[in-house]
């Protein structure tokens, strides 16, 4: 007769026997009754120093987050002209739960923002961590308006929304920017799943940075946790000031005044304010 403690060995080894073959079975798919919000993949094409995107989501929505206005813009982007990079994190929920994009700043006062999102079907309410732990969700990357992606976060649902300049050279935001967009036009052939653990809007993120290869990286609690993901991110030098950062007596406190520096205040501007992108940023 078995141990318990063999009993629960073999209970838990079949349980991730079952995981196991039921994460395999599952296919990606870019085919189905899709939400509106994610009815049409972006196109992308590179030309030189020319990025034209067709379908660059600029939607607008009423009180309750529906979509009130489908539009789709066709933008061209010089690289060359590329002058910022952006961190958002939006936190909807306590204990971390955030969503994270880049957004990529042009001279000429031009935005396109990046975020690797979970694709959901008409018959899919809401988002469910757990779920995208299960295969349940295709990954969809929008490319969108600051107006679109951020103001659904700050103005509508009114969550707090933070945005961070990232540090390093325009050649590493081109590079960034650049394969965020291969992955985007590899997406339409070959779809992936979105994953809330090893593939989500962070881990997409600092992927395509390349920053990040080791497996250990991956399990810090900042990367499962998004809304934590600032203080990752300015231990690493990506956001802040890094002298004052390292005179500073505690961190965290340095921490807290650069959150308050970067909270966007809805107050500060409308979604129809040609300003916008230029008013959030206080």
């Amino acid at each position: 007769m078995l141990s318990r403690k063999k009993t629960v060995g073999l209970s838990v080894l079949l349980l991730m026997l079952v995981y196991a073959l039921y994460f395999v079975s599952r296919v990606p798919s870019q085919d189905g009754d899709w939400k509106v919000s994610y009815q049409v993949l972006p196109e992308v094409r590179v030309s030189g120093d020319i990025l034209s995107v067709r379908h660059v989501r600029d939607f607008r929505y009423d009180g309750s987050g529906a979509v009130v206005e489908a539009r789709y813009l066709d933008k061209k982007y010089m690289l060359s002209e590329l002058k910022n990079v952006w961190f958002g994190i939006s936190h909807f929920g306590a204990y971390g739960l955030a969503h994270a994009f880049a957004s990529f700043e042009f001279a000429n006062g031009e935005f396109l923002v990046v975020s690797m999102e979970a694709r959901l079907r008409q018959d899919q309410t809401r988002y469910g961590p757990v779920d995208g732990a299960f295969r349940n969700y295709t990954k969809f990357i929008v490319l969108a308006t600051e107006q679109d992606v951020i103001g659904l976060r700050s103005h509508i649902r009114k969550e707090p929304v933070y945005l961070y300049r990232l540090n390093g050279s325009m050649l590493q935001g081109r590079a960034l920017l650049l394969n965020y967009m291969r992955h985007a036009e590899t997406l339409t052939a070959h779809p992936e799943f979105y994953n809330t653990l090893t593939d989500n809007c962070l881990t997409g993120l600092l992927a395509e940075s390349g920053r990040y290869e080791a497996m250990h990286h991956w399990l810090d609690y900042r990367i499962l946790l998004p809304g934590y993901s600032d203080e990752l991110l300015l231990e690493k030098g990506f956001i802040g000031d890094v002298a004052m950062r390292r005179e500073a007596d505690d961190v965290m406190s340095y921490m807290t005044s650069l959150r308050e520096q970067s909270r966007i205040d809805p107050a500060s501007t409308s979604l129809e304010d040609e300003a916008f992108s230029l008013k959030i940023r206080h």
